[in-house]
Formats: C-alpha cells, sequence, structure tokens
C-alpha cells in the first residue's frame, strides 16, 4: 500500500515538474518572439527611410465616369497618380480614355457617331470640410471631330476645363473613395464629347 502511495507521489511530482517546465519554456520564447518582432520592426523602419519623403505623400487610384441620353452616351477611365501637398490640398496628374457616341441632327436625319478618345488630366482638389472638396481640372483630349456644316471628320484635341466639388470617403490616410460632380466650363455642344457639360465620377485611392 506504502508503494502504491509512493508512486502515487511520484508521478504528481513528474507531472508538475513537466508543467513548471513548460511555463519556464514559454516564459523563455515569448522575449524571443518579442525581440525578434522589434527587429522585424526596426528592417521595416530603416527600409521605409531610405525611401524619399514626398513618396509617402503618393497615391495611386483612378475613376470611372458615365453619361448616357437621348443625345448621345459617354463612359470614361482615368487612372490617376495622386500627390498631397497638405492634409487638406491634394494634386494628381493621370491618362484619359473615353468611348463616346453621339447623335447629330444633319440635313440627311440623324447621324450617329461613336469613336475612342485619349488624352490626359491634371487636377487640385481642395478639402473643405468633412470630407467634402472643391475640385478643378484640366482635361485635352484627342478623337474624331464632325462638322455639321462641312460634314466632314478630323482629328482635333478638344480641351476641357472642369470644376465642381464631391465628398470624400477616407479608409484611412492614404485610401478611400469619392463622388464627384463636374461641370465643363469649355463645353462646346458641336465638339466636345457628351451631350452635357455634366460630369459624374466616382473613384479610389489607395
Amino acid at each position: 500500500m506504502q508503494f502504491k502511495y509512493s508512486i502515487l507521489v511520484l508521478t504528481c511530482c513528474l507531472a508538475l515538474a513537466n508543467s513548471l517546465y513548460a511555463q519556464r519554456k514559454v516564459e523563455q520564447l515569448d522575449p524571443e518572439k518579442t525581440e525578434e518582432a522589434k527587429q522585424k520592426q526596426a528592417q521595416n523602419e530603416k527600409e521605409d527611410a531610405k525611401l524619399p519623403k514626398w513618396f509617402d505623400k503618393l497615391s495611386y487610384g483612378g475613376n470611372v465616369g458615365a453619361y448616357f441620353s437621348s443625345g448621345g452616351s459617354m463612359v470614361n477611365l482615368q487612372p490617376t497618380l495622386f500627390y498631397r501637398y497638405t492634409d487638406n490640398t491634394i494634386g494628381g496628374i493621370g491618362g484619359s480614355y473615353y468611348y463616346w457616341s453621339r447623335t447629330y441632327a444633319t440635313g440627311a436625319g440623324n447621324q450617329t457617331y461613336s469613336d475612342d478618345a485619349f488624352g490626359f488630366n491634371l487636377f487640385v482638389r481642395q478639402i473643405l470640410f468633412d470630407g467634402i472638396f472643391a475640385h478643378a481640372e484640366y482635361m485635352p483630349l484627342n478623337y474624331n471631330v464632325y462638322d455639321p456644316s462641312t460634314r466632314k471628320i478630323s482629328k482635333q484635341w478638344v480641351d476641357a476645363f472642369l470644376v465642381g466639388g464631391g465628398s470624400n470617403s477616407a479608409t484611412s490616410k492614404r485610401s478611400g473613395f469619392y463622388f464627384a460632380v463636374l461641370y465643363d466650363l469649355l463645353y462646346d455642344a458641336n465638339k466636345s464629347l457628351s451631350a452635357s457639360p455634366l460630369h459624374l465620377r466616382t473613384g479610389f485611392y489607395f
């Protein structure tokens, strides 16, 4: 009987010793993991420090837009590079691609023309309050323009100057979504792509 109690006590002691050893091992590993995490963070900060300061102010993204009416339709894509001058002032440059369709009234009746347009855009955006911003943009585009008076089509550069505003929803300091309503001050019913000077856009940046 005494032998059985001795075995039981020995077993309990071994179990307790094993538990203490495992706990001590965990306590030893935790500082090692912490030190490894610190080294990894220091390495990342060292790599970030190699980048120029202005690089942190860059964001990438773009927008899509569309317009549909009985007089024509338009769809556009604009990949964009954003640069944050200050917390509230953003500038940028991007490429522009449009697919457009317009219906013109001619002596021979209504005629519809469609084409692709390519160009670029330069813009500045000012945050006013609570994500609301004002926007100004210069956007020249190259495409075929139909002249109703001569009934001829020629490739031309047509300028647009868009002003307006919108709402920005930030998901972080460098990323978010936005919606904008813009008006083309240089709108020409005979040359401009859209059948209206109003442009609606939805975009993103990251």
